[in-house]
């Protein structure tokens, strides 16, 4: 009876301070509409991994053809007219590191350059045998990055044999379909992390009715009611809970609203982020913890939201920087932020329709960090500003 007396007066709280819960609430859809005018003006590199198996050949005249060497020397220069490279190329370690760095989108294209290349290519020249190399390309077609790559590649693959043998369209390209997947873009892939920016919103409302009764001196009414840590904890929790899902609602339908389409379950899609608010609450708590006022907040608070805004990957990639790996799984250092796993989890829900037997691992690191940070922040919040229990 008394968390829902407290929820109450929390929630009306709430609505009176109408100017922070609307900037909760537009926090996200904000960066929506700001990424999706972004990526609609900014030009395109695609990122290309070529496993060169040439072994090269000597030609009669005593040279050396390196013609895999050469071929990619001349991926690497196709620039756009500002000068920016058209491709980011890499050399994967092996054909299964290749293919896995496509199905996770990390690559747009895979393209293998077979061993005898410049040997078929000498005999070519030497009219010893009219058979050509074959490149083997290999990527998702529901990918439009995929296939623009796809184009630009083969276009200088082409050219380049072309100008080396003096025989037109000598190139034989098997291209082979990845995955069936619908199409993303940048903008799609960026969207799970723009939706978690709505979620990190929450630290500052929920650290916000927390201090305000340690700020106001009422935190001592409270105890003399035998309003119970969980009975307070709870009520801002559910209060919370509810800001967290109408703003996650709202930037997902602003995501929609610039061309947006999901993939995937959205009850799940909605499951996991009221797990993820749960444990941004758990965070604000420490943070009430160690502050004593609204302004203390209004200042030093903003450095642990910058935190969880961009070592969740809700703003810049971030370098993976590996803490430990658990079966076929990696738990990467930013992955210490719940936030930066339910990135994860987003993206798969949402861009390549995985279900809850999918996410095991992401849920449970969620969890696990949730209770270790709600046990955290429940004893550091007692004895700092409930010392009379």
């Amino acid at each position: 009876m008394r968390m829902l007396v407290y929820l109450r007066k929390t929630f009306v709280e709430n609505l009176r301070e109408w100017k922070i819960l609307i900037m909760a609430l537009v926090f996200g859809p904000f960066f929506v509409y700001m990424m999706y005018a972004y990526f609609g003006t900014t030009t395109p590199s695609y990122n290309l991994l070529v496993l060169n198996q040439d072994q090269g050949a000597d030609l009669a005249d005593g040279r050396q053809l390196r013609a895999g060497a050469a071929l990619l020397s001349e991926w690497e220069k196709i620039a756009y007219p500002d000068g920016k490279a058209v491709f980011n190329i890499a050399v994967p370690p092996s054909l299964p590191a290749g293919e896995k760095a496509l199905k996770n989108r990390d690559a747009d294209l895979l393209l293998i350059i077979p061993a005898n290349f410049s040997a078929a290519l000498k005999d070519c020249l030497e009219k010893k045998s009219p058979l050509l190399p074959r490149l083997t390309s290999t990527g998702d077609h529901g990918n439009a990055r995929c296939l623009v790559a796809g184009s630009f590649a083969d276009y200088i693959a082409l050219t380049y044999v072309s100008l080396l043998t003096g025989v037109a369209l000598p190139l034989d390209i098997d291209f082979k379909k990845f995955t069936e997947t619908r199409s993303l873009n940048d903008f799609d892939l960026y969207v799970p992390a723009l939706l978690v920016l709505a979620i990190i919103m929450v630290l500052f409302t929920a650290a916000a009715s927390i201090i305000k009764e340690v700020d106001k001196g009422t935190i001592s009414r409270l105890m003399l009611s035998r309003l119970s840590t969980f009975e307070f904890l709870g009520a801002i929790s559910i209060n919370q809970l509810l800001i967290s899902t109408v703003a996650l609602a709202l930037t997902f339908l602003a995501a929609v609203h610039v061309g947006y389409r999901s993939a995937g379950s959205l009850p799940l899609f909605f499951a996991v982020g009221a797990l993820s608010c749960i444990s941004v609450i758990a965070i604000s708590l420490i943070v009430a913890a160690l502050l004593k006022s609204i302004f203390e907040l209004l200042t030093v608070g903003v450095f642990p939201f910058f935190l969880l805004m961009f070592f969740s990957e809700s703003m810049i990639p971030l370098p993976r920087l590996t803490l430990f790996r658990l079966s076929a799984h990696t738990f990467y250092v930013n992955d210490l932020l719940p936030t930066s796993l339910t990135v994860k989890a987003f993206n798969k829900i949402l861009n390549f329709r995985a279900g809850l037997g999918d996410l095991l691992f992401e849920l449970g690191g969620m969890v696990f960090l949730t209770m270790v940070y709600f046990a955290l922040g429940v004893w550091l919040f007692r004895r700092r500003h409930m010392r009379i229990r």
